[in-house]
């Protein structure tokens, strides 16, 4: 008798039982086919998935903003209460919490996403209010011109 040695690394005294054992042997693997239809229904699912995942993580840095904005709002009231002189809605962003007695309300508060120069407080009731707004291009930074002026500053107090 002459022993084969086949593709499957058994060595074997028949043919019969070689080729039943390969066949088996096959079975274990997947084919071409079945894998490019796993992939294509993963590419699918992706798909289908990524404009949502977009969607939440503008929705979470537009959050980012109100907040940011809200605490401007909130240390610049506490000001006005306080304070004989009061904070124009015209003034900038920058300039109001350069002014000692509204940056001791904002300790340790980061504006990353605000642009301090050209964001007035009236910007910032704005989007407290729910204003409309979007970001400059590629940032994640408020776009002024963009912050559809709808509302006013008395809806904040309501």
């Amino acid at each position: 008798m002459i022993s084969l040695y086949i593709k499957c690394k058994f060595r074997f005294k028949d043919s019969t039982s070689k080729k039943s054992l390969c066949k088996k042997r096959k079975r274990e693997a997947f084919t071409l086919i079945e894998m490019i239809a796993v992939i294509a229904i993963i590419g699918i699912l992706a798909v289908a998935i990524l404009p949502k995942v977009n969607g939440y993580i503008n929705e979470a840095k537009k959050v980012k903003v109100v907040d940011q904005c809200r605490k401007v709002i909130m240390a610049v009231e506490s000001y006005n209460l306080k304070s004989d002189s009061h904070l124009s809605e015209s003034t900038s962003v920058s300039s109001a919490i350069s002014n000692k007695g509204i940056s001791k309300y904002l300790d340790g508060v980061e504006f990353g996403n605000l642009n301090t120069s050209s964001t007035s407080l009236k910007n910032c009731y704005d989007v407290v209010n729910g204003a409309e707004f979007d970001f400059t291009e590629d940032t994640d930074i408020l776009n002024p011109t963009t912050i559809d002026n709808g509302s006013t500053k008395d809806d904040v107090k309501k």
